[in-house]
């Protein structure tokens, strides 16, 4: 069993990883494409070392959050051979730098019939971060005006489909030669960072979804209408702004997705295939180029997720 390890925060293949046994409610799955993200470099780094080590993900591998493949052992739920996508246990979770994981049924739905293996691994994570954001945080309605920062990347082009799914109006804020591509998603006004300084824009919004995270609450305030919500991806930067809560009608709301959801994820499956929500992959690599892979979150100007294949389906 092939897989990705990390010894002394360098990534680096491993050819005996044991295949893992499941557990009550677990599902045994072959992975066949899996994302690089921004929290796979940071665990590579050893960022995370000791929160794996405290919430029991110290694993061999400790790489990759969101995947595609086939079950290799079923339950109840799901058939051997049957094509699944998903998102692991953010901490404590096997990851899917590897051929083989054991994940909780619940955190996983059949795979988009209209998706082949890759473009589902671009999926799950994305998706299911910005639908909790919008749709249970922000409780959209009809006509919000809504604000993604950073529209174009992995998490973003996910973001502002499903905020004009939910009956946004969508303003993106994104680099250069993005307008056309993320009007086609359904945005209606695309702003060049480059030309433009965010906290200096003349509207206000309902909500403002930072997925960059180099946005504050205090400097983007007066943005938000009277009882807007600003809701940024790394809760652990805005532990101020939280306590501000208590006083201010305008919000920053907590966001965290520690994994997978069944439900929201055959939710999201059923827009793919009905047309409504499209996927993104920006660059697909071989598990043993992973070094490119990892390179290339650095890169500016991409459109949706990196992703590896892992597997032969």
């Amino acid at each position: 069993m092939k897989g990705l390890t990390l010894v002394k925060k360098q990534l680096v293949m491993d050819q005996d990883l044991k295949r893992p046994v499941i557990k009550e409610n677990q599902v045994l799955v072959k992975v066949a494409y899996a994302s690089v993200n921004p929290t796979d470099a940071d665990v590579a780094k050893g960022k995370y070392a000791l929160l794996l080590k405290l919430s029991g993900g110290n694993h061999a591998v400790k790489t990759g959050l969101e995947f595609s493949g086939t079950i290799e052992q079923g339950n109840d739920k799901f058939a051997k051979g049957q094509k699944v996508f998903g998102y692991v246990d953010l901490m404590a979770g096997e990851k899917t730098h590897q051929q083989f994981i054991a994940i909780n049924a619940d955190f996983i739905a059949p795979m988009p019939q209209t998706l082949s293996f890759e473009q589902a691994a671009a999926l799950p994570l994305g998706a299911l971060t910005t639908l909790v954001a919008l749709q249970d945080l922000a409780q959209i309605k009809q006509g919000d005006r809504v604000l993604v920062n950073g529209a174009s990347g992995g998490l973003g082009v996910y973001a502002v489909q499903i905020a004009s799914i939910l009956g946004a109006n969508v303003t993106a804020m994104a680099g250069p030669n993005q307008e056309v591509f993320l009007k086609e998603l359904g945005v209606s006004q695309v702003v060049d960072y480059q030309q433009h300084v965010i906290t200096e824009l003349s509207q206000s919004f309902d909500v403002i979804l930072d997925l960059t995270d180099n946005l504050r609450f205090k400097h983007i305030k007066h943005l938000l209408a009277a009882s807007g919500k600003f809701i940024p991806t790394d809760p652990t930067l805005h532990l101020g702004a939280f306590l501000g809560n208590y006083v201010s009608a305008k919000k920053t709301k907590y966001l965290m997705v520690a994994n997978g959801d069944h439900d929201k994820l055959s939710q999201i499956a059923r827009w793919v295939d009905d047309g409504k929500l499209q996927t993104f992959v920006d660059s697909v690599y071989n598990l043993a180029d992973y070094k490119a892979a990892f390179k290339r979150l650095d890169a500016t100007g991409k459109r949706g997720r990196i992703v590896m294949k892992v597997a032969n389906t």
